[in-house]
């Protein structure tokens, strides 16, 4: 599986500015991006129980590696917790979650809760069209 880790590389510009019409083009540039190692984790995750395992230590070396890449001193500022949270839930799981057929929801699940455990988060997941339905596309006709 390719280093999964260097989709945090580009997050500001992920996070920037975000709104319906970046939202939307972000996410296909991102699924371009980064798809095909994602698709590492939903294929680690698929039914059984020696999967379910291969899935969760996936997961975990995941989280793991993100948290070491970013943590200074053992620890990750609340700033840049906040962006990781972000793209986890506006980015990785819509991906997921899109895989319905091939154990999407399972794998984010499994995903989210190493995350939490890993990062001390309370994060949790949704939908690429639920996150997408929020945006408004102008705020009282004007932006």
């Amino acid at each position: 599986m390719a280093d999964l880790t260097e989709l945090f590389d580009k997050k500001e510009l992920y996070l920037r500015k975000l709104n319906k019409a970046t939202y939307e083009a972000n996410t296909r540039t991102f699924e371009n991006e980064y798809g095909a190692a994602l698709e590492g984790l939903l294929a680690s995750a698929s039914e059984g129980e020696e999967a379910s395992k291969a899935g969760e230590s996936a997961a975990l070396d995941f989280c793991r590696k993100v948290y070491d890449k970013f943590s200074k001193k053992g620890k990750i500022g609340s700033i840049l917790q906040m962006d990781l949270n972000f793209m986890m839930v506006y980015y990785v799981f819509p991906y997921l979650l899109k895989a319905k057929d091939r154990g999407g929801e399972e794998t984010a699940a499994v995903l989210r809760d190493k995350w939490n455990e890993t990062f001390g988060s309370n994060i949790s997941y949704t939908t690429y069209e639920d996150l997408y339905n929020g945006f408004k596309k102008k705020l009282f006709g004007f932006f």
